[in-house]
């Protein structure tokens, strides 16, 4: 019952993300944006973002295993999805105030690996 509640709550959150980016996208005009208008689309593209790779993700994780338990694989999934849409964000904002180069894109998208791979080797607790 959790899973479900959790998957409808993630949709849920995606759906309305989406609308707001749309909204975003076709009212603001980002040469004139206030400063809340640019928080409200970043802010919407990484929700809307990090919800559809994390069901994207879990969806893969399911079909990838076969007879596993389901349950494990859907807070993975919002995590990781959160630092690859997290990455892409920043990268995105940094295009936007023209201070993107390759070598800040490399660090920020390995930083983004790092924080993975250190929330991948911590202990679970049982």
């Amino acid at each position: 019952m959790t899973l479900k509640r959790n998957l409808f709550f993630l949709l849920t959150i995606t759906v309305f993300a989406i609308a707001s980016l749309v909204v975003s996208i076709f009212n603001y005009n980002p040469y004139l944006a206030s400063t809340s208008s640019l928080i409200s689309f970043y802010a919407s593209f990484l929700i809307s973002l990090t919800g559809t790779g994390a069901l994207f993700i879990y969806y893969l994780k399911i079909r990838a295993s076969k007879n596993e338990t389901v349950f494990l694989y859907f807070w993975p999934s919002i995590r990781q999805s959160f630092f690859l849409s997290l990455a892409v964000t920043v990268l995105l904002y940094l295009k936007s105030i023209k201070i993107l180069d390759w070598l800040i894109g490399l660090s920020v998208v390995i930083v983004s690996v790092l924080l993975e791979l250190f929330f991948e080797s911590k202990k679970k607790v049982k």
